[in-house]
């Protein structure tokens, strides 16, 4: 619920707080918040005055005139205010003191009641404290004494009893004043919602193309995490970054109610994987019988994404490196040397997606292939995997050091790549290079059926594979004793990872 001063009761059909959320990442400020912030992440700020007038406990943040505010200069990613600069008097200054606190890049959030749809000063009806009528020229005007500027959002909302103006400033580094709003708007739209890991993102790829080809013009809904995934991608035209439950949880269905107005098409990924066909702990699926379980969920990822989206498969994933990052990974594989250059996908988000006989492999592929190098990729958690080959030269510890987007790019230079079923060997899915998928939580109908040039190593005599679930520790994981991992990675045999390795290399013979 977003608090308007002139409705002291907080008009709960006003839906304003879903337009803020693309610019609300990060720190900043509710000025005039009254008792109720916008979302929990804000810095409340309001002077107390109206606890009087309505009778209302507030319990801002932060007390204090909004006119003067106590924060540094360019402190606060976004500035917003509802319903409270009509009420100053000398409001052009206060818009500079607001201003003022936002950083480059930030901005400047205003709901206010414009002159047309709100009666004016004088008239019936009017709010006897309000000190000006407010319409956009009056803002853009004050607005452009103060600097450089791009206006992204300015319209009149009269519906829901709203009648107000909402605009959105964002602050430059130069001086130019740009109006985005005044921008023709795409005549065919779908939003795309995915928030997920590497291999989520590089997975909802694959129905872009078919998009694309029913001319769509493409909004991606992702996190700052998926975004770095797929930033380059050209098919897709606009990115909505909203950071982890910057919108919390019991509140994304009425968010994306609302944003899916804006669209022809709402393709909604979220939960088209996890939930839908790798349960989750509260949900009735996960405490089925395995059998039922593995009857009901065995379903490809990829089909179900293709579905949802109304595009045809076959599935058309890909990761769109820039022409610097190619250069980079040439020059990279050349300097890690050797004849043979193989990946290894070190572990994934999940507890299960660690091999525990990674160790004796790799010293197999060195005793057989003097010439090879290995190059351990993965994230800083994973350094402890590296853990005993530091002496060993031929094995690149690379956990923590190349970025997510770096070890994809490299992928195309590699001959192989082989680790559990985690985000890099889904980049790897498209791409010529031979993979060793060591299955877990998912089959191969779920996760490789689509692959090219792919050995699915599925554990032996492992009575949960596949679970088809979601697992976040080890209550409904089970666990091998010797080696301290998820039974279906401790069940997945050196041998059985050697012999594709070895179908790999005779077939490249």
């Amino acid at each position: 619920m977003v608090w308007k001063r002139d409705d002291p009761q907080g008009n709960e059909s006003s839906k304003i707080k879903w337009e803020l959320v693309r610019y609300t990442r990060g720190r900043g400020l509710d000025l005039g918040c009254g008792p109720s912030k916008a979302f929990p992440h804000f810095i409340g700020v309001d002077n107390y005055q109206d606890t009087a007038l309505f009778g209302i406990e507030m319990k801002p943040d932060v007390v204090c005139d909004v006119s003067k505010l106590m924060f540094g200069s360019a402190t606060m990613d976004f500035v917003y205010s509802s319903h409270c600069l009509e009420h100053i008097k000398d409001w052009q200054e206060t818009l500079r003191e607001w201003w003022r606190v936002v950083k480059q890049g930030g901005f400047l959030i205003l709901y206010l009641p414009h002159e047309d749809l709100y009666p004016k000063i004088g008239e019936e009806g009017a709010n006897p404290d309000h000190k000006w009528d407010v319409n956009d020229k009056k803002v853009i005007e004050a607005m452009e004494g103060i600097g450089g500027w791009t206006l992204q959002m300015n319209e009149k909302r009269d519906q829901d009893r709203e009648y107000s103006l909402f605009m959105v400033f964002q602050k430059r580094s130069d001086k130019k004043q740009v109006r985005n709003d005044l921008v023709e708007k795409p005549k065919k739209t779908v939003a795309i919602t995915r928030f997920g890991g590497i291999g989520d993102m590089v997975q909802i790829t694959s129905i872009l193309p078919g998009l694309k080809d029913q001319g769509f013009h493409v909004t991606l809904y992702t996190t700052p995490r998926g975004a770095d995934i797929v930033q380059h991608e050209p098919l897709i035209d606009d990115f909505y970054i909203q950071d982890t439950d910057q919108v919390p949880n019991a509140e994304l269905g009425p968010f994306w109610d609302h944003q899916k107005k804006k669209f022809d098409r709402w393709v909604n990924l979220s939960e088209s994987v996890e939930r839908s066909f790798l349960a989750l702990p509260n949900s009735t699926q996960h405490g089925w019988p395995h059998a039922a379980r593995h009857a009901h969920l065995n379903k490809n990822y990829y089909d179900m994404m293709h579905l949802i989206a109304e595009v045809p498969l076959p599935p058309k994933p890909r990761f769109f490196a820039t022409t610097e990052e190619k250069d980079w990974a040439r020059k990279e594989r050349k300097k890690l040397g050797g004849d043979f250059l193989l990946m290894y996908s070190l572990a994934g988000s999940s507890i299960h997606k660690i091999w525990p006989h990674m160790d004796g492999f790799i010293a197999r592929v060195l005793v057989t292939m003097p010439n090879a190098r290995i190059v351990t990729v993965g994230d800083e958690f994973s350094q402890l995997l590296e853990k005993g080959w530091e002496n060993e030269p031929r094995v690149i510890k690379k956990a923590g050091k190349y970025s997510i987007r770096e070890s994809i790019s490299l992928l195309p230079e590699c001959d192989m790549v082989v680790g559990p079923e985690t985000g890099m060997l889904n980049a790897a899915a498209h791409l010529p290079l031979a993979k060793i998928c060591i299955m877990s939580h998912s089959s191969p109908e779920n996760l490789t059926k689509y692959w090219v040039n792919t050995a699915s190593i599925e554990p032996q005599n492992t009575h949960c594979y596949p679970c088809h679930r979601m697992q976040y520790g080890f209550e409904f994981c089970n666990r091998d004793e010797a080696t301290g991992v998820a039974a279906c990675a401790a069940d997945v045999s050196l041998e059985q990872v050697w012999q594709a390795f070895d179908g790999f290399m005779r077939k490249a013979a």
